[in-house]
């Protein structure tokens, strides 16, 4: 059951239709036990809007380093689309220098700056997360970007080699997620973290997503969703309350939120020194470019309370956090 749901959630939704546009990423990220590294990589697939136009897949490699300088180092290859091979059952990429499987990716990605090899497998047991409360928001034109985790919260254990120093990746907390759609969001932020301070609960994750869009000539304001697991139970704020919620408040580096629903109620707030995130240009079909500012060891913080149980209290040094932005004046040093 487990894997069939993983296989539904990592199918790929790229049909290299010409003239219609598309992007989409498979993606996993890994930190080190101790918050001071992490290691990013992707698998995108990009279709243009405009006919004739060739499509182009993507691999990035992105490592972070918190202690030392030079930090973060990232690559990116492109290759022609017809170049990639997908398959659903049983789910694969394969590119001419990487491969992604359902638990396993390994690949290399070099240029004239930086190389970096990977050799990881992942293994966890909670079920694939669709964020999204209604079928119709996968199925239909809203939201024109989509979101699941297949491994919402995983074990890493392999090698990561960056320019040459080898990273053993041994129990590091680990996610893949996938996201599609018509093109990013206009302007959209995103948490995950499942790395937490010491004596804290170590079985815990948190994902959340907000996002505005231009509807004809309207920006939406803020639609929000977050998932909260801990002591075996999974807390969804996902209802008309927390979708509309006012309690957003997103800069190029923080991310501010306060959410209630029924009960409970989740506040935080994630963050990150601007000089320490990743700059990434993504292309829209429409020839738009989002700016993905991205950090990998940001600090998290949030409180879950709920009637008749005491407060919450979780901190991470090693969260996920990412900024997208149509803002060229985010004051982010582009990386890639």
């Amino acid at each position: 059951m487990q894997q069939d749901l993983r296989q539904k959630a990592n199918r790929v939704r790229c049909h290299r239709t010409p003239g219609i546009g598309h992007v989409e990423s498979h993606f996993l990220k890994a930190n080190s036990p101790d918050g001071q590294r992490a290691i990013w990589l992707k698998h995108t697939a990009f279709v243009p809007a405009e006919r004739g136009r060739p499509g182009e897949g993507e691999v990035w490699a992105i490592a972070f380093d918190r202690a030392r300088s030079g930090f973060p180092r990232g690559v990116r290859l492109t290759h022609p689309l017809a170049s990639i091979h997908w398959s659903d059952s049983p789910f694969e990429i394969v590119t001419p220098t990487a491969k992604l499987e359902e638990g396993v990716a390994t690949g290399t990605a070099e240029d004239d700056t930086h190389a970096i090899h990977w050799d990881l497998t992942l293994r966890g047991e909670e079920p694939p997360l669709f964020p999204f409360p209604w079928r119709s928001m996968y199925r239909g034109s809203f939201p024109k970007q989509k979101t699941v985790s297949p491994f919402p919260n995983a074990i890493a254990s392999g090698q990561v080699n960056v320019d040459g120093e080898s990273w053993d990746i041994t129990g590091w907390p680990a996610m893949q997620g996938h996201n599609w759609g018509r093109g990013h969001s206009d302007h959209y932020a995103w948490i995950h973290a499942n790395l937490w301070s010491e004596s804290q609960s170590t079985g815990a994750w948190f994902e959340a997503f907000c996002g505005k869009v231009m509807v004809g000539p309207i920006m939406t304001p803020w639609l929000s969703m977050a998932v909260l697991h801990i002591e075996g139970e999974t807390y969804r704020f996902d209802r008309p309350t927390s979708l509309l919620s006012r309690g957003n408040q997103v800069s190029n580096s923080e991310w501010a939120f306060d959410w209630r629903q029924g009960d409970m109620r989740l506040t935080g707030n994630a963050q990150s020194d601007p000089g320490a995130m990743a700059g990434l240009h993504y292309g829209n079909p429409d020839q738009t470019t989002t700016y993905c500012l991205n950090s990998k060891l940001a600090h998290l913080a949030i409180n879950f309370t709920r009637r008749g149980a005491p407060t919450v209290t979780l901190t991470s040094e090693g969260a996920a956090l990412e900024i997208g932005t149509k803002d060229p004046s985010h004051g982010v040093r582009m990386l890639l």
